[in-house]
């Protein structure tokens, strides 16, 4: 029977930083995306350009609400150019 060894978060990240300078460029691919998946709405912010476009885009579709499509109307005019 093995003897499970217990490692702090501080030990367990030493060693993640010793691997990964010495990873492949496909396993730090991997890794990353691991870590995007695992992030959550809150553990990021928009920059403020992006808050900017997106305020102007609410403000836009605010002014004039009917410029847009329906969804109906969107899938209707993607099947007709199929």
């Amino acid at each position: 029977m093995e003897k499970e060894i217990i490692m702090g978060a501080a030990q367990i990240r030493e060693l993640l930083h010793e691997y990964i300078n010495k990873a492949d460029d496909r396993f730090i691919n991997l890794m990353y995306a691991m870590v995007q998946a695992d992030m959550k709405e809150d553990d990021y912010e928009l920059s403020a350009t992006h808050k900017k476009i997106l305020d102007e885009r609410i403000a836009a579709h605010k002014a004039n609400q009917s410029s847009g499509s329906s969804w109906d109307e969107v899938k209707a005019r993607i099947k007709s150019q199929l």
